[in-house]
């Protein structure tokens, strides 16, 4: 029986992990595409006070660069998104684009997609806004490790 319910198991993670994929996800990605500021594409969350970031990259021309923000909400271990807003790019010659996003407090799903003659790609992140009272907060007691009273 529990060597069953372990193979129940795997097939339910892989069916999960293929119906989390974008369908084109096996498709050949688009040219040139890079996100060059305003997400760390290194990191899979940031945190920020900014009301606004700037996303920057480069992309082959013509292609059309879709940023998403969906506000991220689990419940008992299921995770939805609902949708908030959208921006859209088409890539000039010059292969940038930059577009000025608006961040709502807490947390910020942020998709930035690029796609071109059925190639497809994106850049996936968290972008957690805090609000200005914590900001506020901290600025007034910055406390320094190891320093002594003078």
């Amino acid at each position: 029986m529990k060597k069953f319910l372990l193979t129940v198991f795997a097939l339910f993670t892989l069916a999960f992990v293929m119906l989390a994929m974008p369908v084109s996800a096996h498709a050949a990605a688009v040219n040139n595409f890079k996100i060059t500021s305003g997400i760390n594409t290194e990191k899979t969350s940031e945190i920020t006070f900014d009301s606004t970031r700037v996303v920057s990259g480069t992309a082959e021309a013509g292609s059309s660069i879709a940023i998403t923000i969906y506000e991220p909400t689990t419940v008992n271990g299921n995770t939805t998104y609902k949708y908030i807003r959208s921006y859209s790019i088409t890539v000039g010659s010059s292969g940038i684009f930059s577009q000025n996003i608006s961040l709502k407090e807490g947390k910020n799903y942020v998709v930035v997609a690029a796609r071109k003659d059925g190639k497809y790609s994106e850049v996936r992140t968290t972008i957690t806004r805090k609000n200005a009272v914590l900001k506020a907060t901290l600025s007034q007691s910055i406390a320094v490790p190891g320093s002594s009273n003078w």
